[in-house]
Protein backbone atom coordinates (compact mmCIF):
# COMPACT_ATOMS: atom_id res chain seq x y z
CA UNK A 1 0.00 0.00 0.00
CA UNK A 2 1.23 3.58 -0.71
CA UNK A 3 0.26 5.09 2.72
CA UNK A 4 1.46 8.65 0.93
CA UNK A 5 -1.05 8.35 -1.55
CA UNK A 6 -3.68 7.14 0.91
CA UNK A 7 -3.00 10.03 3.38
CA UNK A 8 -3.24 11.91 0.98
CA UNK A 9 -6.48 11.20 -0.59
CA UNK A 10 -8.12 10.77 2.29
CA UNK A 11 -7.71 13.85 3.84
CA UNK A 12 -8.90 15.32 0.43
CA UNK A 13 -12.35 13.04 0.30
CA UNK A 14 -12.65 14.49 4.20
CA UNK A 15 -12.57 17.94 2.12
CA UNK A 16 -15.04 17.09 -0.55
CA UNK A 17 -17.73 15.36 1.75
CA UNK A 18 -17.80 18.79 3.58
CA UNK A 19 -19.37 17.64 6.96
CA UNK A 20 -18.88 20.93 8.82
CA UNK A 21 -20.22 22.63 5.89
CA UNK A 22 -23.66 19.86 6.06
CA UNK A 23 -23.78 20.19 10.01
CA UNK A 24 -26.52 22.79 9.68
CA UNK A 25 -28.64 21.43 6.90
CA UNK A 26 -28.38 18.15 8.82
CA UNK A 27 -29.32 19.13 11.65
CA UNK A 28 -31.81 21.44 9.91
CA UNK A 29 -33.20 18.25 8.05
CA UNK A 30 -33.30 16.56 10.75
CA UNK A 31 -34.94 18.67 13.72
CA UNK A 32 -38.29 16.67 13.88
CA UNK A 33 -36.39 13.44 14.29
CA UNK A 34 -36.01 12.24 17.83
CA UNK A 35 -32.80 12.04 19.51
CA UNK A 36 -33.15 8.58 19.65
CA UNK A 37 -33.38 8.23 15.97
CA UNK A 38 -30.84 10.66 15.29
CA UNK A 39 -27.60 8.50 14.96
CA UNK A 40 -29.50 5.58 13.57
CA UNK A 41 -30.59 8.47 10.61
CA UNK A 42 -27.23 9.55 10.20
CA UNK A 43 -25.59 5.73 10.31
CA UNK A 44 -27.82 4.78 7.65
CA UNK A 45 -27.78 7.42 5.05
CA UNK A 46 -23.59 7.79 5.59
CA UNK A 47 -23.86 4.06 4.79
CA UNK A 48 -25.98 4.40 1.51
CA UNK A 49 -23.71 7.44 0.32
CA UNK A 50 -20.49 5.14 1.16
CA UNK A 51 -22.03 2.26 -0.73
CA UNK A 52 -22.18 5.17 -3.97
CA UNK A 53 -18.73 6.28 -3.35
CA UNK A 54 -17.37 2.42 -3.59
CA UNK A 55 -19.62 2.10 -6.72
CA UNK A 56 -17.45 5.10 -8.11
CA UNK A 57 -14.57 3.58 -7.60
CA UNK A 58 -15.15 0.56 -8.50
CA UNK A 59 -16.20 1.81 -12.03
CA UNK A 60 -13.88 4.06 -12.36
CA UNK A 61 -11.38 3.25 -15.21
CA UNK A 62 -13.90 0.93 -17.03
CA UNK A 63 -16.34 4.08 -17.05
CA UNK A 64 -13.27 6.21 -18.61
CA UNK A 65 -12.46 3.66 -21.17
CA UNK A 66 -16.40 3.16 -21.98
CA UNK A 67 -16.29 7.16 -22.51
CA UNK A 68 -13.01 7.45 -24.20
CA UNK A 69 -11.70 9.97 -21.45
CA UNK A 70 -8.09 11.03 -21.46
CA UNK A 71 -6.63 11.01 -17.37
CA UNK A 72 -5.96 14.85 -18.15
CA UNK A 73 -8.90 15.46 -19.17
CA UNK A 74 -10.65 14.02 -16.63
CA UNK A 75 -8.38 15.67 -14.06
CA UNK A 76 -9.15 19.66 -15.77
CA UNK A 77 -12.46 18.53 -15.50
CA UNK A 78 -12.00 17.41 -11.79
CA UNK A 79 -10.18 20.59 -11.06
CA UNK A 80 -12.96 22.85 -12.65
CA UNK A 81 -15.42 21.16 -10.16
CA UNK A 82 -13.37 21.39 -6.92
CA UNK A 83 -12.52 24.79 -7.56
CA UNK A 84 -16.30 25.82 -7.68
CA UNK A 85 -16.96 24.02 -4.54
CA UNK A 86 -14.16 25.48 -3.22
CA UNK A 87 -14.72 28.74 -3.71
CA UNK A 88 -18.36 28.25 -2.69
CA UNK A 89 -16.83 26.98 0.78
CA UNK A 90 -15.11 30.16 1.06
CA UNK A 91 -18.02 32.58 -0.06
CA UNK A 92 -21.50 30.67 0.55
CA UNK A 93 -24.83 31.60 -0.17
CA UNK A 94 -27.03 32.47 3.04
CA UNK A 95 -28.71 29.42 4.13
CA UNK A 96 -32.71 29.39 2.71
CA UNK A 97 -34.53 27.05 5.39
CA UNK A 98 -36.66 24.81 3.01
CA UNK A 99 -39.86 24.40 5.13
CA UNK A 100 -41.03 21.19 3.10
CA UNK A 101 -37.36 19.81 3.47
CA UNK A 102 -38.17 20.21 7.57
CA UNK A 103 -41.56 18.83 7.38
CA UNK A 104 -40.25 15.49 6.46
CA UNK A 105 -39.77 13.03 9.59
CA UNK A 106 -36.88 11.02 8.62
CA UNK A 107 -35.26 11.69 5.17
CA UNK A 108 -34.62 8.56 3.13
CA UNK A 109 -31.32 8.49 1.02
CA UNK A 110 -31.94 11.81 -0.27
CA UNK A 111 -30.98 14.64 0.14
CA UNK A 112 -28.51 13.86 3.58
CA UNK A 113 -26.59 10.53 1.18
CA UNK A 114 -26.80 11.85 -1.80
CA UNK A 115 -26.44 14.57 -2.67
CA UNK A 116 -25.21 16.34 0.23
CA UNK A 117 -22.35 13.78 1.70
CA UNK A 118 -21.79 11.93 -2.01
CA UNK A 119 -22.26 14.89 -4.47
CA UNK A 120 -21.59 15.01 -8.34
CA UNK A 121 -17.75 16.91 -7.30
CA UNK A 122 -17.06 13.97 -5.10
CA UNK A 123 -17.88 11.47 -7.56
CA UNK A 124 -16.35 13.25 -10.14
CA UNK A 125 -13.04 13.35 -8.18
CA UNK A 126 -13.18 9.07 -7.42
CA UNK A 127 -13.76 8.51 -10.48
CA UNK A 128 -10.56 10.98 -11.70
CA UNK A 129 -8.54 9.47 -8.94
CA UNK A 130 -9.07 6.11 -9.40
CA UNK A 131 -8.77 6.30 -13.62
CA UNK A 132 -5.68 8.84 -13.73
CA UNK A 133 -2.88 7.98 -10.91
CA UNK A 134 -0.93 4.37 -11.10
CA UNK A 135 -1.11 4.11 -7.18
CA UNK A 136 -4.54 4.65 -7.23
CA UNK A 137 -5.44 0.81 -6.86
CA UNK A 138 -8.81 -0.02 -5.70
CA UNK A 139 -7.50 -1.23 -2.36
CA UNK A 140 -5.64 1.91 -2.21
CA UNK A 141 -8.78 4.24 -2.50
CA UNK A 142 -10.63 2.29 -0.72
CA UNK A 143 -8.30 2.75 2.11
CA UNK A 144 -8.06 5.81 1.58
CA UNK A 145 -12.19 6.11 1.26
CA UNK A 146 -13.03 4.83 4.50
CA UNK A 147 -11.50 6.34 7.17
CA UNK A 148 -12.71 9.74 5.16
CA UNK A 149 -15.95 8.46 5.26
CA UNK A 150 -15.52 6.95 9.13
CA UNK A 151 -13.83 10.68 10.22
CA UNK A 152 -17.14 12.61 8.50
CA UNK A 153 -19.66 9.99 9.95
CA UNK A 154 -17.94 10.79 13.51
CA UNK A 155 -18.66 14.18 13.04
CA UNK A 156 -22.22 14.05 11.92
CA UNK A 157 -22.89 11.66 14.57
CA UNK A 158 -22.24 14.53 17.44
CA UNK A 159 -23.33 16.88 14.97
CA UNK A 160 -26.34 18.53 17.51
CA UNK A 161 -23.49 18.50 20.34
CA UNK A 162 -20.88 20.47 17.92
CA UNK A 163 -23.06 22.54 16.55
CA UNK A 164 -23.83 23.61 20.51
CA UNK A 165 -20.32 23.78 21.12
CA UNK A 166 -18.96 25.75 18.25
CA UNK A 167 -21.56 27.49 17.31
CA UNK A 168 -22.34 29.04 14.10
CA UNK A 169 -19.38 31.46 13.35
CA UNK A 170 -16.94 29.00 14.07
CA UNK A 171 -18.69 26.22 11.75
CA UNK A 172 -18.48 28.80 9.13
CA UNK A 173 -14.94 29.96 9.85
CA UNK A 174 -13.89 25.38 9.64
CA UNK A 175 -15.94 25.51 6.17
CA UNK A 176 -14.10 29.02 4.75
CA UNK A 177 -11.28 27.16 5.71
CA UNK A 178 -11.31 23.69 3.91
CA UNK A 179 -12.84 25.56 0.94
CA UNK A 180 -9.54 27.13 0.95
CA UNK A 181 -7.39 24.03 0.97
CA UNK A 182 -10.14 22.32 -1.57
CA UNK A 183 -8.88 25.14 -4.16
CA UNK A 184 -5.61 24.91 -3.81
CA UNK A 185 -6.27 21.10 -4.71
CA UNK A 186 -8.25 22.07 -7.53
CA UNK A 187 -5.20 24.19 -8.81
CA UNK A 188 -2.92 21.51 -8.70
CA UNK A 189 -5.74 19.38 -10.44
CA UNK A 190 -5.97 21.62 -13.00
CA UNK A 191 -2.10 22.35 -13.66
CA UNK A 192 -1.38 18.73 -13.64
CA UNK A 193 -4.34 18.01 -15.99
CA UNK A 194 -3.05 20.84 -18.64
CA UNK A 195 0.63 19.31 -18.46
CA UNK A 196 -0.95 15.39 -19.15
CA UNK A 197 -3.20 16.73 -21.52
CA UNK A 198 -0.56 18.89 -23.75
CA UNK A 199 2.38 17.29 -22.54
CA UNK A 200 4.13 19.89 -21.31
CA UNK A 201 7.12 19.35 -18.23
CA UNK A 202 6.49 21.30 -15.25
CA UNK A 203 9.57 23.14 -14.48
Amino acid sequence: MDLTFIYSTAILLLMMMDPFGNLPVFIATLRNVPQNRFHRVILRESCFAFLAMVFALALGRSFMRIMHIAPGTLGIAGGLILLLMGIKMVFPAPAVADEKMQDLPEPFLVPLAIPLICGPGLFAILVTIRGGDSSATFLNCLAALFPAWLAQTGILLCGRRIARLLGPRVLDALESLMGLLLTCVAVGLLINGINETYGLQAK
